[in-house]
């Protein structure tokens, strides 16, 4: 401001002030000032569901950029944080999984330990192949049967039929060992009867009709029965992602005991890449909704 203009401001302030009247002096912007646009409430729901279905249908690059641009809006946005952090991991960007987690302990402290125990969660589910040799247990180790979906006209399907003989025989080799039973397939608790196992060992949690679902429930029902760990029960190929999915809703599982459908097409740890359905699963366990408004 020169001079001239300098003492035009204060004159015209005093003439305010001595007249009673208030001085309308302009607002000067400075041209070196940016202003940022601020995005609606539309827009972040608009970038969040538009990461989210990026993330449905592997397009995860898409996903995390709509991240970016909702976290450039709302940096405190706690879901958006959540799922950086989770898919920035999958994306094997550990800096900016790293940086999301930092954040979001800034806004949510609570929820930033929740996701850093999902990450350790999904790092070590995966290490748990399939196996389908019983084993000896501890009774505070559960035996968990997931039986997700309809049986089939006659009964159980080949495959659940294997499931239940996996179960079977570990129970057999652990009979102090509680068995829970998730999934809404009907009879199971009969067969097992069936063949001398104590109903009073079996508990039936019949409300789930997914993993994600067979995971919160049966992680409830383990907390119930004061459970240490679990063993799953299941098919090599759904071995990994309900291992991870069981760690993040909370329970420690010990081992999987499976059929021996493609078992050796299973053995092997899957790479980052392959493991999208697992990240996928993490952030529903995780309550993260698929979509606003």
């Amino acid at each position: 401001m020169t001079r001239i203009n300098r003492t035009f401001v204060v004159a015209a302030a005093a003439i305010g002030m001595s007249t009673g009247a208030v001085a309308m002096v302009p607002t000067v912007i400075s041209p070196t000032i940016a202003v940022m646009p601020t995005a609606s409430a539309g827009d972040v729901t608009g970038m969040y569901n538009a990461a989210q279905l990026g993330f449905r249908t592997g397009d995860i690059g898409t996903g995390l950029n709509a991240l970016r641009r909702l976290l450039a809006a709302n940096p405190r946005d706690a879901d958006a944080l959540a799922l950086q952090a989770l898919w920035s991991d999958y994306n094997a960007d550990r800096a900016t999984t790293q940086a999301a987690v930092n954040a979001l302990r800034s806004v949510d402290p609570a929820r930033a330990a929740v996701i850093s125990r999902a990450l350790t969660a999904v790092d070590t589910g995966v290490l748990v192949g399939p196996d389908p040799v019983p084993r000896l247990l501890s009774p505070s180790t559960g035996i968990v049967l997931i039986g997700v979906g309809p049986p089939s006209a006659g009964g159980f399907d080949g495959e659940m039929t294997a499931r239940l003989v996996a179960a079977w025989l570990q129970a057999v080799a652990a009979p102090r060992s509680p068995i829970i039973v998730v999934g809404n397939k009907p009879g199971i608790r009969e067969w097992l009867t069936a063949k001398a196992i104590a109903s009073s060992m079996i508990h039936v949690e019949p409300r789930a009709t997914t993993l994600v679902q067979s995971a919160l429930l049966g992680a409830a029902k383990a907390a119930e029965l004061r459970l240490r760990d679990v063993m799953l029960v299941t098919s090599p190929d759904q071995v990994r992602r309900a291992a991870v999915d069981f760690q993040v809703a909370g329970v420690k599982v010990a081992r999987a005991t499976t059929t021996i459908t493609d078992l050796f097409a299973h053995v092997a740890v899957p790479a980052k890449v392959d493991q999208w359905d697992i990240y996928l699963d993490a952030s529903r366990v995780l309550g993260l909704p698929d979509t606003r408004g």
